[in-house]
């Protein structure tokens, strides 16, 4: 009989946050990077009559575990009140291929994407970076101020939502500043304020650039992370032109990242890529050359991201004795 340990998406917020999994995400990337890890492509079963799609994410790390993540990006989603990202993960034993553990995964992919946001800015941002814009103030934002914050010494966090979505920029922003009384935050209505900040996190569903290139100040980094699907972009071709650009995967960043439409469009080639978040952590290629320069992390999602963040709620869960299991 197979025990199967089921967690919700209350269980894993529990047992994990984005700060707390930056750890455990840059070594996935490493582990990727000198060949410690398997990541076969991510598969997309695409809905387009309701502006959504389902993927499959696979990964294994290790001699211990495997995984894989079902998942959907369907945009109109919060128009019916439901989360535009729900998602499950089963967690298997390599050894005997037996499923250990069943979790919900909307939460899990919303801390793995802020934990590698909090690896890229490890790596990429100043070290002295105090301003943070929030591009987009959806459930993403929380968990990208979560992870920078617990790598750079944030003071004041400017917040942009669209026009015809403050509602949901006043709600986040009355949450966020109850649990964090330490840092001003502040609703702006210009995107191009936002942008003047010292780190950046784009979280939108846009298909156009929010701001032009020169709102952007020498020594920026920025975190794009809404681009997920061809012909989504946040970013200005003109920044990532003139920025050093590192992407989580090339394949993926290439066909469905931020830098998508830029190259598709002949703005942008394969070879203005500086390198992946695995070159940049495990010191093949440089993260950021000066302190002037603006870099930029493509941020497609990545199955590693999940398995490692997977394990970290299965081993907290089975020492703290949180979730229930069942019979196969």
């Amino acid at each position: 009989m197979t025990r199967l340990l089921l967690l919700t998406d209350a269980d894993v917020g529990r047992l994990v946050g984005s700060a707390e999994s930056v750890d455990v995400v840059e070594k996935a990337f490493a582990d990727f990077g000198l060949g410690r890890a398997t990541m076969p492509p991510k598969v997309y079963l695409d809905f387009p009559l309701q502006r959504g799609d389902l993927r499959v994410m696979p990964a294994a790390v290790g001699v211990r575990f495997a995984g894989v993540k079902l998942i959907n990006s369907h945009e109109l989603n919060p128009q019916k009140g439901l989360p535009s990202v729900i998602g499950t993960y089963v967690l298997f034993s390599q050894e005997t291929g037996a499923p250990l553990c069943l979790m919900a995964a909307t939460k899990l992919t919303a801390i793995r994407t802020g934990a590698a946001s909090g690896v890229a800015t490890r790596h990429l941002s100043r070290a002295g970076s105090s301003t943070l814009g929030l591009v987009g103030a959806g459930v993403q934002a929380g968990y990208q101020f979560e992870a920078v914050a617990g790598e750079r010494p944030i003071s004041e966090v400017l917040v942009w939502g669209p026009a015809n979505d403050l509602g949901r920029r006043d709600a986040f922003l009355e949450v966020i500043r109850a649990r964090h009384s330490q840092v001003q935050f502040v609703a702006t209505m210009s995107v191009e304020e936002a942008a003047g900040a010292d780190v950046i996190c784009t979280t939108t569903p846009s298909r156009a650039p929010l701001f032009a290139a020169d709102a952007v100040r020498p020594g920026t980094h920025i975190n794009a992370v809404g681009a997920d699907g061809p012909g989504k972009q946040e970013l200005d071709p003109d920044l990532l032109k003139t920025a050093r650009v590192i992407v989580d995967e090339r394949h993926q960043a290439v066909h469905g990242g931020e830098i998508n439409v830029a190259i598709s469009g002949g703005r942008l080639g394969e070879a203005d890529i500086a390198g992946t978040l695995s070159d940049v952590v495990n010191g093949s290629v440089q993260g950021r050359v000066d302190e002037d320069e603006i870099t930029v992390f493509d941020s497609t999602g990545l199955a590693i991201q999940d398995i490692a963040v997977a394990i970290l709620a299965y081993e907290r869960a089975l020492e703290s004795s949180i979730g229930s299991f069942i019979d196969l």
